[in-house]
């Protein structure tokens, strides 16, 4: 496993943590040390399963504040397949932090 992956992993597991921190759900989300995106995946989307049952509401101020794509999140839930949000729910979350965390990564090295 690369250093570079698990870097990214951890930095991306933070990003939402503490965005879901932000709305209360610290005792949902862990800070956990994953050391790559899959084994992260299957975390968040276990807690969204959660989420989206019992905290419909923060969750979707939760989905703003992380600035998932409204257009995909409006397909997501509109979609006849409800069994699926949660694991599509994880892979937005998880693609909008990478977009942050590699946009960071270009900043500090001056390549924007």
């Amino acid at each position: 496993m690369m250093v570079e992956e698990i870097t990214e992993t951890r930095e991306v597991s933070k990003l939402v943590y503490n965005q879901f921190s932000l709305n209360g759900f610290d005792s949902v989300l862990s800070k956990g040390e994953f050391d790559n995106l899959n084994e992260f995946r299957e975390y968040l989307t276990e807690k969204l399963t959660y989420l989206l049952e019992k905290k419909y509401d923060m969750l979707i101020k939760t989905l703003y504040r992380i600035d998932v794509n409204e257009n995909k999140l409006h397909d997501l839930f509109t979609a006849n397949n409800k069994e699926n949000i949660p694991a599509a729910l994880a892979d937005l979350i998880i693609e909008r932090q990478l977009q942050k965390v590699h946009f960071r990564n270009l900043y500090k090295a001056g390549a924007l």
